[in-house]
């Protein structure tokens, strides 16, 4: 049985098609603390979005940063309302979905949620099979672990699901060298045998009797 607000397939949450769209991300690299690392979003065009750059690990001389080479990519937090900063609820759904065309690089995909830490990420390994081409990647929303910058978290807290503030992929493999991946779009879904983190049996196709 579907819950009271129906089973949904899939609610869109960012993507990376127009110019629109790339004023709604946001990206970062180590040369904000004084790094040497580059990188920029961009719009293809074929309509799709195109972060790339180049990592580079060699230290600034402020001696107090300890290590560089990094890269990454997010969308904005929206507008505050007098509720508050308007979030996804992806409770409703099972996975993170992100419709990437990636190379052989070590990516994570980073969610952060409303909560009181602001420095806290949820992150996944982003795993790709066929670098190159297009791909449709779903990670479990339960599969995420807590971080807090780069460190994984000792005490482990389940993820606030109703209160997704942005989304995003980041590089920090520790490599030297260039770096592109492209973007379509990122989405909560569910299977047709799953609502949020409950199976589902979907309903029989009604069959017409012709006579």
């Amino acid at each position: 049985m579907d819950g009271l607000r129906g089973w949904q397939k899939e609610m869109p949450m960012a993507a990376l098609k127009t110019e629109k769209d790339l004023s709604q991300w946001a990206i970062g690299c180590d040369k904000d603390i004084g790094g040497f690392s580059q990188a920029a979003l961009e719009i293809t065009p074929e309509g799709t979005g195109r972060f790339h750059g180049e990592i580079s690990l060699e230290l600034p001389a402020n001696r107090e940063i300890k290590q560089s080479g990094y890269a990454a990519m997010r969308t904005k937090p929206k507008d505050q309302t007098m509720f508050g900063t308007p979030c996804w609820d992806t409770s409703l759904f099972r996975y993170l979905a992100l419709h990437v065309k990636g190379d052989k690089r070590k990516y994570f995909v980073n969610i952060q949620t409303d909560g009181v830490v602001k420095t806290d990420l949820f992150q996944h390994r982003l795993f790709l099979r066929t670098p190159g081409q297009w791909e449709t990647v779903m990670i479990p929303f339960k599969d995420f672990i807590l971080t807090n910058n780069g460190m994984i978290q000792e005490d482990q807290i389940e993820m606030f699901r109703q209160k997704v503030k942005t989304v995003g992929i980041s590089l920090m493999d520790r490599q030297e060298g260039p770096f592109e991946i492209e973007l379509e779009w990122i989405k909560a879904m569910n299977t047709e045998f799953t609502e949020g983190d409950m199976d589902r049996i979907p309903p029989k196709e009604e069959v017409k009797e012709t006579y």
